[in-house]
């Protein structure tokens, strides 16, 4: 078991401030892939889109943050305080700003502990600091707000009901946090700890990110304590709250200690949602096995229910419609690719969305007896190819739309890991993910599309520009024909031509490794054929074969034709000249590209004795007039000749 420990001197710098001014320290989307696109206003969403962070926005780390929240699910209202401790990266910050939207009222903030003011437009507070700051100084922050958040997106924060019993539930991914609660909206920078207080009406109880350190009931609200002391995303907190019933299950680790998956699920699913529990610790300790112990073993992993049609990823306690195991899959995957490691931008969605969904594909392979694995792969494929555009890179970050599209974010970002996973083999393939979360830049951080490429590379020892400039910038898939036949002229055996197409421009030729199988006397060989050229040729057998297949266990996105040809097609890999005495003729076949020749027959003094011109790719040649003997036929192309000694033997009649 791994245990990710805090204890930085950057923490116990913090924590004597924080004791200093007496704080009280204690415990504290991923929409599911076939719904997230499923948005309520995209548009004003793509308004707040692709945010960049200003100079003094980026010049502040955000070490803590204390969450006070009042709600009620009966009605669409929060008000509370956000305290944050802020750390200066450079001498002479002039202000500090967090992100709240225009709907929302500041009430007031102060700046170490005394009241201070402060502008609120264009979706920002601007808090003017009395004086400038040293770089590596820390400053305490803390905003006072009301309101009754819009649901923009998917969603942000929504007052709903589950059967006739009010929820309220939040959901911030990509750019929703700034809707219910002032924040930090960044992809550069992770609060390295934070404490979330909840208050509601005393009969519902409240979940969030971390381990719930207290649960009091006092008059007529109840105060949930969350605490979560590992680095976090901005998007990836959340709290729902509701009439919820609650119930842990336990994976024994091997060192004896436990993973606690606790569960906040409503009433009226909760026997169904106990049945489940075989299903989620076998995914858990799966991903264990295959990966690292989950990141945030030390604390909990949990589920609750909430009201939109997918799940969402938030750090240690996934929000979820239901329990079923493809999602659980998914979401559980996150918080390894996702949580745990998060995306640098929304360029890159994929190494959040691809990553979780080809988690999900893993445990299709690995559990439940594998039975669902070629399913799953059929309907990833088919998903993808089901248009003839679309890069997994996502060229306007501003679509949230596009973004969460899930053809291409979710099932081609997936089936682009399951081809690099061909590409380099199981085991240099699972010890570049292994490296890639096990790598001190980016763990509990940020990572980029090139240093997760970069860890592939140096795992594998080559370079993958090629493949990722097809695969993740380009378009598109390969469109193949293959044609196996037997070629006469090499002692019958049996070649394959491959010639491919693309579905979209952006992509000329798709390097890849082919994988054939081919069938001879009801046993198969599986061939595994480097595929660099338009047209190429391979031998694949010594004589002829039954049938071939393309990719019979599903490695790449492709669609592919397989052509079974007799020996007079076009598609020969060179001229052939082959005399048939018992019919005195000789036989010409010409490679289709090579268009049309000419033929001449000669005998051994040297005397022109035929010539013709071959107007087809299989042409018979009459010499039924030549005696007997040794000639030399020459046939020649615009972009080939050849000259072969052929051997008319006497004709007999049968």
């Amino acid at each position: 078991m791994v245990v990710i420990n805090f204890c930085s001197m950057k923490k116990l710098i913090f924590l004597i401030l924080v004791l200093a001014v007496q704080l009280v320290w204690g415990q504290a989307p991923d929409p599911d892939f076939n719904d997230k696109a499923a948005f309520s206003d995209s548009r004003v969403y793509q308004k707040s889109a692709g945010f960049t962070e200003s100079a003094d926005y980026a010049s502040t780390d955000v070490i803590y943050q204390r969450l006070n929240f009042t709600v009620d699910p009966a009605v669409n209202y929060i008000s509370g305080s956000v305290f944050s401790s802020v750390k200066f990266l450079k001498d002479d910050v002039a202000q500090i700003q967090f992100d709240l939207t225009d709907g929302m009222t500041v009430d007031s903030v102060q700046y170490n502990q005394k009241k201070i003011t402060f502008q609120h437009s264009a979706n920002k507070i601007s808090i003017a600091l009395p004086s400038l700051p040293a770089k590596n100084t820390i400053g305490l922050v803390e905003v006072f707000y009301h309101g009754a958040p819009l649901q923009n997106g998917m969603g942000s924060f929504v007052s709903s009901k589950h059967n006739t019993d009010p929820i309220i539930w939040t959901l911030s991914e990509p750019y929703g946090a700034k809707d219910w609660w002032p924040c930090k909206e960044s992809l550069a920078d992770k609060i390295d700890s934070i404490d979330v207080y909840i208050t509601c009406p005393k009969q519902y109880l409240s979940a969030s990110n971390g381990k719930l350190v207290d649960d009091k009931v006092s008059g007529e609200n109840r105060t949930a304590h969350w605490s979560h002391r590992f680095p976090i995303a901005t998007y990836l907190i959340g709290i729902a709250v509701t009439n919820y019933q609650t119930y842990s299950d336990f994976l024994d680790l091997s060192d004896g200690k436990k993973i606690e998956v606790l569960n906040y699920v409503y009433p009226e699913y909760l026997a169904t949602a106990k049945s489940k529990s075989t299903d989620i610790l076998n995914i858990l300790s799966f991903y264990n096995s295959k990966f690292i112990t989950y990141p945030f073993a030390s604390e909990k992993y949990g589920h609750a229910q909430f009201g939109w049609g997918g799940g969402m990823e938030h750090q240690t306690m996934s929000f979820m419609t239901h329990l079923e195991f493809e999602l659980v899959a998914h979401e559980m995957a996150h918080q390894w690719f996702g949580d745990y490691i998060t995306l640098a931008s929304w360029h890159d969605i994929w190494l959040n969305e691809g990553f979780a969904t080809y988690l999900t594909g893993l445990t299709y392979e690995n559990l439940l007896n594998g039975q669902y694995w070629s399913t799953w792969k059929d309907n990833q494929v088919k998903r993808i190819t089901s248009l003839p555009d679309g890069a997994v890179f996502v060229a306007d970050n501003t679509n949230v739309n596009r973004i969460f599209n899930g053809r291409l974010s979710y099932s081609k970002g997936a089936y682009l890991l399951h081809m690099l996973r061909w590409e380099m083999g199981d085991s240099l393939f699972f010890n570049g993910m292994k490296n890639y979360l096990n790598d001190p830049e980016i763990a509990n951080g940020f990572a980029s599309q090139q240093q997760f490429v970069k860890h592939m590379e140096t795992v594998a020892d080559t370079s993958f520009t090629e493949f990722f400039k097809d695969w993740y910038y380009g378009e598109g898939y390969p469109i193949y024909r293959l044609t196996y036949y037997t070629d006469y002229g090499d002692f019958g055996k049996q070649k394959l031509r491959i010639s491919q197409s693309s579905s979209n421009s952006s992509v000329g030729f798709f390097e890849m490794h082919i994988p054939v199988m081919v069938w001879k006397n009801g046993k198969y060989t599986d061939l595994r054929l480097h595929n660099t050229i338009q047209n190429q040729e391979f031998t694949i057998a010594e004589s002829t074969v039954d049938k071939i297949e393309f990719d019979p266990d599903k490695w790449l996105i492709a669609k592919a034709d397989v052509v079974n040809s007799v020996p007079h097609v076009s598609l020969i890999a060179d001229i052939q000249i082959i005399p048939e005495a018992k019919y005195r003729r000789i036989r010409v076949l010409l490679p289709e590209y090579l268009g049309k020749g000419n033929l001449r027959i000669v005998d051994l003094s040297g005397r022109l004795v035929k010539a013709c011109e071959l107007t087809e790719s299989d042409s018979h040649i009459n010499v039924s007039n030549l005696k007997s003997g040794i000639y030399l036929v020459n046939v020649v192309t615009n972009e080939k000749q050849k000259t072969e000694k052929v051997l008319l033997s006497p004709y007999q009649a049968e």
